[in-house]
């Protein structure tokens, strides 16, 4: 019985640790944002984009996100992971493992800002919206940021998730 509670409160302790992290890094398009209209982006009932080298993802029709982390990985509570998500509304973002791990299809259609002006260093951002997801391809900081049930996660340059 001991050990059943031990068990019980471990169990506990690390979903309220993760729900109780609150490292923000939104991304918000500017005022140069292309949105990108999602019926493009459709397999099925699932929107899947691409951004650069960096990502492949997929946005479900009940709201869920996630993308794979095709260039490297990023930094989770200390844990290096290739991919992301948001699929509970309880759980800050959080990577998945096993069969579940998979999110975004390699060679998806891209979602890119525009190109850069003469001039400047970058292009413009890229946002796309389906099913209550917005998620925004940054140009300047070469970075994917997603939101979605309350929580978002980014990478790329910056990384982070709550």
């Amino acid at each position: 019985m001991r050990l059943l509670a031990r068990v019980g409160t471990a169990i506990a302790g690390t979903v309220l640790a993760a729900a109780a992290v609150s490292i923000s890094s939104t991304g918000v398009a500017n005022a140069d944002t292309v949105v990108e209209d999602p019926s493009s982006y459709l397999v099925g009932d699932t929107v899947y984009f691409s951004y650069g080298n960096m990502a492949n993802c997929a946005i479900r029709p009940n709201g869920d996100v996630g993308c794979d982390i095709t260039s490297g990985t990023m930094n989770w509570n200390g844990f290096q992971v290739g991919n992301i998500s948001i699929d509970l509304p309880f759980l800050p973002a959080h990577p998945a493992f096993g069969p579940l791990g998979q999110h975004g299809r390699p060679g998806s259609l891209q979602l890119s800002g525009g190109r850069p002006a003469p001039g400047t260093a970058y292009g413009s951002d890229a946002s796309i919206t389906y099913a209550g997801v917005t998620c925004v391809g940054s140009g300047f900081r070469a970075e994917v940021s997603c939101s979605s049930k309350g929580h978002s996660f980014s990478f790329g340059f910056t990384s982070g998730y709550n």
